[in-house]
C-alpha cells in the first residue's frame, strides 16, 4: 500500500511541476518533466497492470506506455519549450534525439535486470512513439508552431523510425528464439519445450532406453505396426518400447533425418503431436496407442461423443511435482498450503514460510497432462484465473518462467518429475530450480517406488476397444511385463510394481 501512496504522490507531484513551469514559461522545465521523469511513472504503472490485471496484460501494459508518452508529449510541447533560436538553427523536431536518448537509455537499462512483462522489452519503445507522436502533435497546434521543412519532417520519421525498428528487432529475436527451442513440433504454440530427437530409436547414437535380451515380443513387417502418439514426457518411453519390438520400423530418410523437426509426424508411425492432439487422434482412428496421465473429463467427454470406449492401461509410475526458484527458502508444502496458493487465497510466500515475495503461480494449458492432473488434486478448490504471462504452453517453458520469472525467488510451477530430472535435465533452467517435498515427503525414486509421496500418478497406455489391430493388446500386454517394465525403469519412470 506504501508503494502505491508514494506513485500517487510521484505523478501529483510531477503534475504539479509542469504546470508550474508552463506557467513560468520556463522552456526547459516540461520538456525535463516529460520527457525525462515521465517513465518514472510509466514504469510503476506498467508493474500495477502486470501485477493485478487478470487478461490481456501485455496488450493493456504496452496501450498503457504509448498512452502515458503520448500524455507526457503533449504536456511536453507546452509552455515556450525550446529556445527560439533552436528550431531555426537545428529545425522542427531535432532536439526529439537530445531529450529522448537519455530515456532510451534509462529504459533498456531497467528491461535488462527484466521481469516485469512478457513483452517488457517492447516497453520503451511504445513510449517513446508516443511520446514523439504527442509532442509532434500539440506543437504543430500551436500558434508560435516552428517552420517545418521537408528536412524537418525527414528527421522527424527517422527519429520515430528508431523505436518502431528496435520493436520489429525485439519480435523477430522472439519468433526466431521460439524456434529455436521449439524444435518445429506441433505444441503449444506450435512448438515443443524438448528436443525429441535423441530419443528415436532410428537415429544412430540416440540415447533411448535399450533392452539388455531380445524383446520377447516382437511385430513384423510395417502394414499391422501400431501407430504411437502421446504427451511429450512420454515419448522416450513409447520410443524404446517402438524400438526393442518393431523390428521392421520404418528408416528415416536422409530428409527427414536432417529435418528430424519439420518432418510430417502424423505421417510417422513413431510420431508426437502432443497429449490434445494426440488424443484427439486416438478417438479420430489415426493412432492405435496413446500415451500420457490421467485424461481430462473433457477428453473422456470426447472420446463418448465419438462412441469410442476406451481402455486405460497403467504401464508406469511417475511423481507429479511443484517447484521453485533454487533461491527460495522455501523447501516443502503442505497440500493444503498448494490448494490455498492455487486459489489465490495465499498470495506471499511468508505466509507459507517463505519470505515477503508475492507468489507467482504458473499454470499449464487445458487438457495438457500436467493441468488435469492439477485439477485433480485441487479437488472441489477452484483454480484461480492465471494471469496471461502466468499461463505457459510447455513444461519446459514453465521450468524457464519459475527460474527466471522476475529474476527472484516469487514463482511456482508443477510437472512432472521425469521432465525436470530427465528430458529436460539438459536445459540451464532445470539447475535454478528445486523440487518442493509434499505433505514432509521428498518425490524420491524410493519414495514413488513405494508410494509414500502423496502424488503419484500413472502413466497409461489408452487404446479404443474396438481397434482393428491385432497387435494392439498383446503389444500393451507386453509393457506390462517384465520387458516393458524394465524399458519403464530404465528411461526414468518407476515399475509398477
Amino acid at each position: 500500500m506504501g508503494f502505491y501512496i508514494l506513485l500517487g504522490l510521484s505523478t501529483l507531484l510531477l503534475l504539479w511541476g509542469i504546470a508550474r513551469a508552463i506557467r513560468k514559461g520556463r522552456y526547459w522545465q516540461p520538456a525535463v518533466f516529460g520527457f525525462l521523469l515521465g517513465p518514472l511513472v510509466t514504469l510503476p504503472g506498467c508493474v500495477f497492470i502486470e501485477l493485478w490485471s487478470a487478461a490481456g496484460t501485455d496488450l493493456m501494459a504496452l496501450t498503457f506506455s504509448f498512452l502515458s508518452g503520448a500524455i507526457f508529449g503533449v504536456l511536453s510541447a507546452n509552455g515556450k519549450t525550446m529556445p527560439d533560436s533552436f528550431g531555426k538553427r537545428y529545425g522542427f523536431p531535432l532536439h526529439f534525439i537530445w531529450l529522448a536518448a537519455p530515456v532510451f537509455f534509462v529504459f533498456m537499462l531497467l528491461m535488462a535486470f527484466g521481469g516485469w512483462l512478457s513483452l517488457q522489452r517492447l516497453m520503451p519503445d511504445f513510449y517513446l512513439i508516443g511520446l514523439f507522436s504527442g509532442f509532434a502533435l500539440r506543437e504543430r497546434l500551436r500558434a508560435d508552431k516552428v517552420s517545418a521543412s521537408w528536412v524537418s519532417w525527414s528527421a522527424f520519421c527517422f527519429v520515430l523510425a528508431l523505436p518502431l525498428c528496435h520493436a520489429a528487432y525485439e519480435i523477430l529475436e522472439e519468433v526466431n528464439y521460439a524456434r529455436q527451442r521449439g524444435h518445429g513440433f506441433e505444441y503449444a504454440g506450435g512448438f515443443s519445450d524438448s528436443d525429441l530427437k535423441p530419443y528415436d530409436p532410428r537415429i544412430p547414437g540416440s540415447i533411448v532406453a535399450r533392452l539388455n535380451a531380445p524383446a520377447t515380443f516382437v511385430i513384423k513387417g510395417v502394414d499391422e505396426l501400431p501407430v504411437l502418439d502421446g504427451a511429450q514426457a512420454a515419448f522416450p518411453v513409447y520410443a524404446a518400447f517402438a524400438g526393442a519390438c518393431y523390428s521392421d520400423l520404418p528408416p528415416l530418410g536422409e530428409r527427414e533425418m536432417a529435418r528430424y523437426d519439420d518432418r510430417d509426424q502424423k505421417k510417422d508411425i513413431l510420431s508426437f503431436t502432443n497429449t490434445i492432439r494426440g488424443f484427439e487422434r486416438l478417438v479420430e482412428g489415426k493412432v492405435d496407442i496413446f500415451f500420457g496421465a490421467r485424461l481430462s473429463p473433457e477428453q473422456m467427454k470426447l472420446a463418448e461423443k465419438q462412441g469410442k470406449e476406451l481402455t486405460l492401461t497403467p504401464i508406469g509410475r511417475e511423481a507429479f511435482v511443484f517447484f521453485v526458484n533454487e533461491a527460495n527458502p522455501v523447501n516443502a508444502l503442505t497440500s493444503e498450503q498448494i490448494r490455498r496458493i492455487y486459489s489465490g487465497a495465499v498470495k506471499h510466500w511468508n505466509e507459507v514460510g517463505g519470505e515477503n515475495h508475492p507468489v507467482i503461480a504458473f499454470q499449464r494449458p487445458e487438457n495438457s497432462g500436467s493441468q488435469t492432473v492439477m485439477r485433480y488434486f485441487m479437488g472441489k478448490t477452484p483454480l484461480t484465473p492465471p494471469l496471461r504471462d502466468r499461463y505457459v504452453g510447455g513444461m519446459g517453458g514453465v521450468m524457464e518462467r519459475v527460474s527466471e520469472y522476475r529474476n527472484a525467488p516469487s514463482a511456482l510451477g508443477y510437472s512432472f518429475r521425469f521432465f525436470l530430472t530427465g528430458m529436460g535435465a539438459h536445459q540451464a533452467a532445470s539447475s535454478r530450480v528445486k523440487m518442493l517435498a509434499i505433505d514432509g515427503i521428498s518425490p524420491t525414486a524410493e519414495n514413488i517406488a513405494s508410494g509414500k509421496y502423496p502424488l503419484v500418478v500413472n502413466l497409461y497406455a489408452v487404446t479404443v476397444k474396438d481397434n482393428p489391430n491385432p497387435n494392439v493388446i498383446p503389444f500393451v500386454q507386453w509393457m506390462t511385463g517384465e520387458q516393458g517394465q524394465e524399458l519403464v525403469e530404465k528411461t526414468g519412470y518407476s515399475r509398477l510394481r
